[in-house]
């Protein structure tokens, strides 16, 4: 079954503002990573004394975790699906009473972030946070569950997690095109999702069923897509019969 973009598996605009606007929800870039006291293979991250800017419009991307969610207006915490995706680090401006937790199958901490949940104007009491987290050596395969706390309880999201998701984004320009939520339970794998999902030349898929799986973690952008050549008249086109300037 192909899953054209274009249908009711849309989540809504307001989604995608959140991905394209990470800066605006108080993340940063971070040289905040710093090993765990029992072990060199863990990273916590916190909040430095160095200011609230923004992450760097042409900071480079790295192989990173997609962590976002946030609170309803009952302000009991929600996670969505974590994903495994190439872009620049933007992390939490300064700490608070909310955390997201990554651990092992074991119960070892990989990561763990303290943030303020950030303030939505004129909403209904929710609010929403998201955070791209440079992934260390040796998360794939032992990330098994990711957890969000605070004031009004906990979400986790485990590998028994059965919420299929996707994003369409453009890896040049690193726009998102599409999120695809409630997929049908027949997509269940990345390799799965890049044959079932329908999109255009050159657009990547990024699946997650909550916790990345190993196709997630080992995908790479398809190749890009040819430039289409310009026809006559189009700005950039020679003329017949002319040409170019030599300096």
């Amino acid at each position: 079954m192909r899953i054209p973009h274009g249908t009711g598996f849309r989540v809504a605009v307001a989604a995608l503002f959140l991905l394209t606007a990470r800066a605006a929800l108080g993340a940063r870039d971070s040289e905040r990573i710093r090993p765990g006291p029992r072990d060199p293979g863990n990273a916590r991250f916190q909040s430095s004394d160095t200011g609230g800017a923004s992450i760097a419009g042409d900071a480079i991307p790295i192989q990173s975790l997609l962590l976002w969610g946030g609170i309803d207006a009952d302000g009991v915490p929600f996670l969505e699906p974590v994903f495994v995706i190439d872009a620049p680090p933007a992390l939490p401006r300064s700490t608070g009473e909310y955390a997201v937790i990554g651990r092992a199958g074991d119960g070892t901490a990989l990561f763990s972030l303290d943030f303020e949940m950030p303030v939505m104007a004129d909403g209904d009491g929710g609010s929403s946070f998201l955070f791209i987290l440079p992934a260390q050596p040796g998360w794939e395969g032992r990330l098994a569950s990711v957890t969000l706390t605070g004031p009004g309880g906990s979400a986790t999201l485990d590998e028994d997690s059965r919420r299929p998701m996707a994003i369409l984004r453009d890896p040049a320009s690193r726009r998102i095109r599409a999120i695809l939520r409630d997929l049908p339970p027949t997509v269940a794998t990345q390799a799965i999702a890049d044959t079932a999902v329908t999109r255009d030349p050159g657009i990547e898929v990024l699946f997650s069923r909550g916790i990345p799986g190993p196709g997630a973690w080992r995908r790479r952008p398809p190749p890009a897509c040819p430039a289409r050549p310009r026809r006559r008249g189009e700005p950039g086109s020679a003329r017949r019969g002319s040409r170019p300037a030599v300096a």
